[in-house]
Formats: structure tokens, C-alpha cells, sequence
């Protein structure tokens, strides 16, 4: 039986009694290979989208996850989104991070959250490919951006 718990954690559920098959086609339960997607090579970048919303196949405010691959020495384009903010986790390489008038690095291993309405660009300075997962979400509130210089209010 699940039960409440006070350390943040999600309840406990119970065990799946019934008989265990793999997910059909259209299940809501999606586990797709980076291997199964086809790379787009757009703004330096080679992304491979792993899910987009439009699939519909569950309600979320997820909106895509990508796997990217930025070669040494590249950028990306230094680009915008209003409703969107996004969380990357860096996989190999390492990487120099603009996000508004701010800078800072981050290697393989760190996560980087990209707010929605600050622009934002990533620079592989390191000597291997830069490899990371982006999982984007649409905010439920009017994004504030640079608003009060970027920093949250008091």
C-alpha cells in the first residue's frame, strides 16, 4: 500500500501484480536508443531528437529532450526562447557557457539549467567533442528573463 512520507521523497507504490510484457508501440512508457534516431546537423550542433511533445503520447509540460554533439572549437548560435527553459547535463568535453551577461564553464558530469527569455550559447573549448542531453519544458508562468538584472526577486 502506498504510503505518505515527510522526507520529500514520492510514496512508495505497490508492486505490479500482473503479468510483465514489454510496452506496445503506443505505450506511454517511452525508452528509445540514441542509436534509433537519425542526427539533424542544424547551428553547428548534431541533435538527435529522443522526444518531442507533439508525439502526444502523455500529458507534460515536457516539450523535447535532444542529444547533442557540438564539435571542438564550435558554438552554437546564441539564441532565445520566451516560454521555454531547459536543462542540460554534459556528458563528455568541456564547454564555456554564456547565458546573458554571464559566463562559466562546465565539464562532463555538470548540469546547467538555461533559464526561459535570457539568450544563451554554449562553446566547446575543450579537445573532445562536446556531448549533452537537453531536456526543455514550457514555463506555466510569464517568463521574467533579464528582468531585475537577472536575479530573483526579493
Amino acid at each position: 500500500m502506498a504510503s505518505d512520507n515527510d522526507s520529500g521523497l514520492p510514496p512508495e507504490a505497490d508492486a505490479y501484480e500482473g503479468q510483465v510484457t514489454e510496452p506496445p508501440e503506443n505505450s506511454r512508457f517511452v525508452i528509445r536508443s540514441r542509436e534509433s534516431i537519425d542526427a539533424n546537423e542544424t547551428r553547428n550542433l548534431q541533435i538527435k531528437r529522443m522526444f518531442d511533445s507533439s508525439e502526444g503520447l502523455f500529458e507534460s509540460g515536457l516539450n523535447f529532450v535532444l542529444y547533442n554533439k557540438l564539435p571542438v572549437g564550435e558554438a552554437n548560435v546564441r539564441h532565445v526562447h520566451d516560454d521555454i527553459e531547459k536543462i542540460y547535463y554534459f556528458l563528455s568535453g568541456e564547454a564555456e557557457i554564456d547565458c546573458g551577461p554571464w559566463r562559466k564553464n562546465a565539464s562532463a558530469g555538470d548540469f546547467l539549467f538555461f533559464p526561459a527569455a535570457i539568450p544563451h550559447q554554449i562553446l566547446n573549448i575543450g579537445s573532445v567533442d562536446l556531448e549533452f542531453i537537453v531536456v526543455a519544458s514550457k514555463v506555466s508562468a510569464e517568463a521574467e528573463g533579464m528582468s531585475n538584472g537577472g536575479l530573483k526577486a526579493e
